[in-house]
């Protein structure tokens, strides 16, 4: 299959006119789940999916090191152009691996400001202007309004989409009167869209919580494969 064919028929696609053509620049995007059901392969297929389209994107990480996350990139490529029978998977990996940048810290505790730093080194510096800035591993239960107002910041400033993964509690799961678990519905403000990933005996549904202040939330027709670990169609 043509790398073209593949970006037209991908479920990403679907993500986006369900979420009025995609998450917007200067916005922030959440999936929210518990540990280990698939919130980093998420991102990473929607970033995939970006730098499949010659965008480029900025991974900041607060959990794995750098080597993890580029296994992650690599996996998730790996079952694309095998889902999707890519002609020329080699040249496609070469150009994610060009418009792909890591950044890691170890301190989840590092300052603001420094990351600051850091962000606008790349983007500035180098240059590298992404489209799309994945965040991962941020702990939403010991963060505060003022991180959420930076990285809001951040965003509207450089003028990119910013998708963050939010782990809820392995046991103690706790909704808020319109449905949003705990921590995510303390920010609740902050986030334009909100996806949580509901695991079901055969695949991991994708609900959506919140939608850019729309009051329809029931059309995100799409789960997480549970074996390729891919976003894909839900066929109701």
């Amino acid at each position: 299959m043509l790398k073209s064919e593949l970006l037209t028929r991908s479920p990403i696609r679907i993500l986006e006119e369900s979420i009025a053509g995609g998450l917007g620049k200067g916005n922030l995007g959440v999936f929210t789940a518990r540990k280990g059901v698939g919130k980093t392969a998420s991102l990473v297929h929607v970033a995939v999916d970006k730098l499949l389209r010659d965008r480029k994107v900025l991974h900041i990480s607060f959990a794995d090191d750098p080597r993890h996350i580029e296994s992650w990139y690599d996996q998730v490529f790996g079952e694309v152009a095998r889902a999707y029978n890519l002609e020329s998977a080699l040249d496609d990996h070469e150009q994610i691996v060009r418009n792909r940048m890591i950044l890691h810290f170890r301190d989840k505790n590092t300052p603001q400001a420094e990351i600051r730093k850091n962000a606008e080194r790349l983007i500035h510096g180098i240059p590298f202007v992404p489209e799309l800035v994945i965040v991962d591993g941020v702990n939403f239960y010991e963060a505060s309004e003022d991180s959420l107002r930076f990285w809001k910041g951040l965003a509207a400033e450089h003028s990119v989409e910013m998708w963050f993964s939010a782990t809820l509690h392995q046991e103690a799961l706790a909704l808020d009167d319109r449905g949003i678990p705990a921590p995510i519905n303390r920010f609740f403000d902050f986030f334009s869209v909100i996806i949580w990933l509901v695991p079901m005996p055969d695949c991991i549904n994708l609900k959506l919580l919140k939608n850019h202040g729309m009051s329809d939330l029931s059309k995100l027709k799409l789960k997480l494969d549970s074996k390729t670990l891919l976003i894909a169609n839900r066929r109701i």
